[in-house]
């Protein structure tokens, strides 16, 4: 039986569309590492289930060898839903009766058992698994950013020595947080730390005496950068009490574990060897939110050319970059054709193009802004191109004098299309749909409380959280009291 193509493989699926060109040269790419470079909407978690069941339907790959992984549980669920969903498809489609008796894929489709996850659950798979190698004890928990926070709290409200900044308590707990996580998100221990601050300080001491001849604010921006030296020493010294109390605790956060995973691959090439014998295909998907730790960790478990035969295909879209304020980077796209080499050199690249969510006139808009605020480090993203029949679209823009205005026209406008949309399903029709997005959390009330008063039914996903609901908030301070009466 020859190779299954992409276009047969969706016919043996019963799929009422098959893949576009885009996603049949995906689909069916050969074994080996391979960047996708996926615009919004262009359907890639349908792509990467597509490939998964496209190389176990021509017996490259069983199930229980393929690895996905991607950045929330609900995106790992869905992501392993549909393969093993399609898988089950392949196996009930009749394709088993076409093979012979003794060949492997009737064995694969009766056991798909995939591995789908998070990055962070993954990591703490290997250090639970190889942790005593660093040595480090692999049973810590994984603490929560409140129960973080809280510990941090408490080492921070001890400190016998005080501060030299005026910062209030809660935003020195936030910028020794901030500090640890970038420490960990970097792969940079205290000490490198410590000695680039005391290597500044010095460079700033042996300035030569400008005699008063300095541009104006000179003396003073030196000033600055030297009270922030002083300030990131102190802080040095708050994150090293803090993980020594993480530590005596059994306790660790989800950054030092990520960190502690990259750190043992990097060191003992024996890990990678093994995950590398289990998993034959890797998917990476969203891969421009990750960060410099999450990319030392897969480039040595599943990169750096160790295994040409290996299956590594990253998903991302540099233009969908949301994780940058914790160290993730879109440049580990441009990366990952020199992280994942191929023996003919950097691994090659791929692109999703056609947008299946929106009609062309939107697109239009969204290609604009892209080409506004591309950056040059990473690969450029080709413009997305509405699905056929996808419709022109309509766009508006308004300008407005004062937000009050904004705010309702906008809440007369969304009336006034429910109203003619509720008027029309009186004649059957689909339920109204829309949505509001917000750039703060601050609008999302007074959106919310005009929309209700013009008896439009609403659900407020931003804004204030559960501790602002005043039923709440009082019970919540009265458990604060029992808990601390000072």
């Amino acid at each position: 039986m020859g190779t299954i193509s992409p276009n047969e493989l969706s016919t043996m699926l019963g799929q009422q569309f098959g893949p576009t060109p885009q996603q049949a040269a995906v689909i069916g790419a050969q074994p080996g590492p391979t960047l996708v470079v996926a615009g919004a909407g262009a359907g890639k978690t349908e792509t990467m289930a597509a490939r998964v069941v496209w190389l176990v339907a021509n017996g490259i790959v069983a199930p229980e060898q393929v690895l996905g992984l991607t950045f929330t549980r609900k995106a790992a669920r869905e992501l392993g839903q549909r393969i093993r969903r399609r898988l089950q498809t392949l196996a009930d489609s009749g394709f088993l009766d076409t093979l012979p008796v003794d060949d492997p894929r009737h064995e694969a489709l009766h056991n798909i058992i995939p591995t789908v996850s998070t990055y962070d659950a993954y990591a703490g798979s290997v250090v639970r698994e190889y942790g005593l190698l660093l040595p480090m004890e692999p049973a810590g928990r994984i603490i929560s950013d409140t129960e973080r926070w809280m510990i941090a709290r408490d080492v921070v409200s001890d400190w016998p020595t005080g501060f030299t900044t005026a910062r209030s308590l809660p935003s020195i707990i936030d910028d020794m947080l901030d500090l640890a996580d970038e420490m960990d998100n970097h792969l940079v221990g205290i000490d490198r730390v410590a000695e680039e601050c005391r290597v500044t300080a010095a460079e700033i001491d042996g300035l030569p005496d400008r005699d008063g001849k300095a541009l104006k604010g000179v003396d003073a921006t030196l000033d600055s950068i030297d009270g922030a030296l002083t300030y990131r020493r102190e802080l040095l010294e708050l994150v090293a009490a803090y993980r020594d109390t993480l530590s005596e605790r059994n306790l660790m956060t989800f950054g030092q574990q990520m960190s502690k995973a990259a750190q043992l691959v990097q060191s003992h090439n024996r890990v990678g060897e093994a995950q590398r014998r289990r998993f034959r295909v890797v998917m990476l998907d969203e891969y421009q939110d990750t960060g410099h730790a999450q990319r030392v960790l897969l480039q040595n478990l599943f990169g750096n050319g160790a295994d040409p035969a290996l299956t590594v295909t990253a998903v991302g879209d540099p233009m969908q970059s949301i994780y940058g304020f914790r160290g993730a980077t879109a440049a580990n796209l441009a990366h990952f054709r020199t992280d994942f080499p191929t023996v003919a050199g950097p691994a090659p690249i791929l692109e999703l193009t056609t947008s299946w969510r929106n009609p062309a006139r939107v697109l239009d808009l969204a290609n604009t802004v892209s080409r506004w605020s591309m950056n040059t480090d990473t690969p450029m993203v080709s413009p997305l191109s509405a699905r056929p029949g996808a419709g022109t679209g309509e766009v508006k823009l308004g300008w407005f004098d004062t937000r009050e205005e904004e705010l309702d026209w906008l809440a007369d406008d969304l009336a006034a299309r429910y109203r003619e949309h509720r008027e029309q399903k009186a004649n059957g029709g689909a339920p109204f749909s829309a949505a509001v997005l917000l750039r703060k959390n601050a609008d999302a009330q007074p959106i919310h409380d005009l929309l209700h008063a013009r008896g439009v039914p609403v659900d407020m996903t931003a804004g204030p959280g559960l501790l602002d609901v005043p039923e709440v908030t009082d019970v919540f301070a009265t458990l604060r009291v029992l808990v601390d009466p000072a």
